[in-house]
């Protein structure tokens, strides 16, 4: 059985998460405040952290990007919670590492449909044996969630980066739709959605920009479909 651990300040609202997970057949652990974040992570190992955009004592941003950038933490799916329903909001939220963003109110249907899609994505990018995947000079390590260029240069990814990179690469020379990008990366199952964000065409640019010109330029756009990593021996 799957742990969610939700961390959201209204009582009524962790009652109603707790009911929906809870018949969906998770665990459910809760905290309303983030200073108590890192304990109950330690505690009870989540498998998925609900974390709301606007804490008593804390910014749900803030708490995101402290917690991808702790190697400790950095894996575990984040979802936010926000009534802030702008595009500006929504990237900021995915900037700071969150792996999804759902607007309050949301349907329950809908709560439970991004959990199972994110936990869905832990299984193909975790708990395998190692793996390395090595394409021309970019060299790129699962067990370790490092990308090498040109051995021993080391670039510095976001997690939500580092799995884009890896499903290029996996599927070399092969064009990956945008709709299959967005539901397995970021869970998104509306198709009115899928065709007004611009989240995966900005990480794609941030990635080529850390990728450096000529190497980054191996992701090509393949107009109105979507993305490829092109290289030939």
């Amino acid at each position: 059985m799957s742990k969610i651990l939700v961390v959201e300040d209204d009582q009524e609202t962790v009652e109603f998460i707790k009911q929906v997970l809870t018949a969906a057949e998770f665990e459910v652990i809760h905290s309303y405040t983030g200073k108590d974040i890192v304990k109950k992570i330690l505690l009870h190992s989540p498998d998925l952290i609900l974390l709301d955009l606007t804490l008593p004592d804390a910014d749900g941003v803030d708490i995101c990007r402290e917690l991808k950038s702790d190697f400790r933490f950095q894996t575990i799916p984040v979802i936010m919670l926000t009534a802030r329903a702008t595009t500006e909001d929504k990237l900021i939220g995915f900037e700071s590492g969150a792996d999804d963003y759902i607007v309050k109110p949301f349907e329950p249907r809908e709560l439970v449909a991004r959990i199972k899609s994110l936990l869905r994505r832990v299984e193909i990018f975790g708990g395998k044996p190692h793996e390395v995947i090595t394409v021309g000079p970019i060299t790129i390590d699962v067990d370790s969630y490092s990308v090498t260029i040109l051995q021993p240069k080391r670039v510095e990814l976001t997690p939500k980066e580092f799995q884009l990179l890896y499903l290029l690469m996996k599927n070399r020379n092969r064009v990956l739709e945008r709709k299959f990008l967005l539901k397995t990366l970021w869970g998104y199952v509306d198709e009115e959605e899928m065709e007004k964000t611009r989240t995966l065409d900005v990480h794609v640019m941030n990635l080529r920009k850390k990728l450096g010109e000529e190497i980054g330029d191996y992701i090509k756009t393949v107009e109105n479909i979507g993305y490829k990593f092109e290289y030939e021996e």
